[in-house]
């Protein structure tokens, strides 16, 4: 059985509230380089994920003393008006402290290591992201609870997008911020050299048992019900077995990673800077041959991947389709 992408309703135009909670829409319906964002007001005021309405969020801060800064990951859609809030304290997954402290640090997670690739990002990063070395750094782990009066702040960890990718639980609220698990038709997206297809597929798994009343994404349509919700992340984990299988197909006749990142497998069509996207497309294309040779399901030789063949002859591009209820697992 196999699930077509589900088109996505457009994101709530408005401000919603989940009692303390409210739910601000990023702009260009929370589309990059944008994302949704929350805050929540109660004896103090808190920010998650501050990359979304600017004129919302700055007069927020000309008008509340924002205590807190939650951010999800380290990539640059998720805190583009950090500086907004200087006397807040940023907490921020551990594993990715360093690179809220500096560009360096963040290249290293990406994988950049082309001189014009980090001069282009970091020019970019400071220029329309407005980075600034973090001070008063709070790093949290996962499990850890943040309270201010009846409201609770649960860290919920979603490696795989980023190694400390996380989602932020709200239990008096039954609110999940799941920040980049945004059930787009794109599909989830692993392409730094830290992402892990692997981590990706165990948090989706995890995720399909989190009961709760309201799932919001950092991305797209944004707000879910549960009902929706699961059907939403059936379609998102199904796109990862759709992935390979494509990619077996592809791989009737031998391929080198370049030849495959030329041709655009995930996003269909050129996209500037190419050597950005480039460099995406081969980290991502690159995890999922890694995995299919480990499965036996693709040899390696010569620089070029070839898939192998079933002893009876037929193609292993098809075994995919029986993991599309329970594949093993942007932008």
């Amino acid at each position: 059985m196999t699930h077509q992408p589900l088109t996505p309703a457009a994101a709530p135009p408005e401000v919603r509230a989940y009692g303390p909670i409210k739910f601000i829409p990023g702009r260009k319906g929370g589309r990059y380089p944008y994302c949704h964002s929350l805050v929540i007001e109660g004896e103090e005021t808190w920010v998650v994920d501050p990359a979304g309405d600017k004129d919302y969020l700055r007069h927020l801060a000309r008008t509340r003393r924002v205590t807190a800064v939650f951010i999800s990951h380290y990539h640059e859609d998720h805190q583009k008006y950090n500086y907004l809030f200087p006397e807040a304290r940023f907490y921020v997954p551990a594993p990715e402290a360093e690179a809220f402290r500096s560009l360096e640090a963040a290249f290293t997670l990406m994988g950049l290591d082309d001189p014009q690739a980090r001069d282009y990002w970091g020019e970019i990063m400071v220029r329309d992201f407005n980075f600034r070395p973090l001070e008063n750094l709070v790093p949290f782990e996962p499990g850890q609870r943040f309270r201010q009066g009846g409201i609770t702040l649960e860290i919920v960890a979603a490696p795989g997008h980023t190694p400390g990718h996380s989602c932020f639980y709200f239990p008096g609220q039954e609110v999940l911020f799941l920040a980049d698990v945004d059930l787009t038709p794109f599909g989830p997206w692993y392409g730094g050299q830290t992402s892990s297809l692997k981590d990706f597929e165990a948090t989706l798994e995890r995720l399909a048992g989190f009961q709760t009343r309201t799932y919001i994404t950092a991305h797209e349509q944004g707000v879910y019900q549960a009902d929706e919700f699961q059907e939403a992340l059936t379609a998102y984990r199904q796109s990862i077995a759709q992935r390979d299988d494509r990619l077996l197909k592809m791989l009737k006749t031998p391929k080198t990673v370049k030849q495959l990142a030329d041709g655009h497998f995930f996003y269909g069509k050129p996209k500037d800077p190419p050597f950005i996207y480039h460099h995406i497309e081969r980290q991502m294309l690159t995890k999922h041959l890694e995995r299919l040779l480990g499965q036996g399901r693709v040899s390696h030789a010569g620089g070029a991947y070839l898939a192998e063949k079933r002893r009876d002859g037929a193609s292993l591009s098809r075994l995919g389709e029986k993991n599309c209820s329970h594949p093993s697992r942007s932008r």
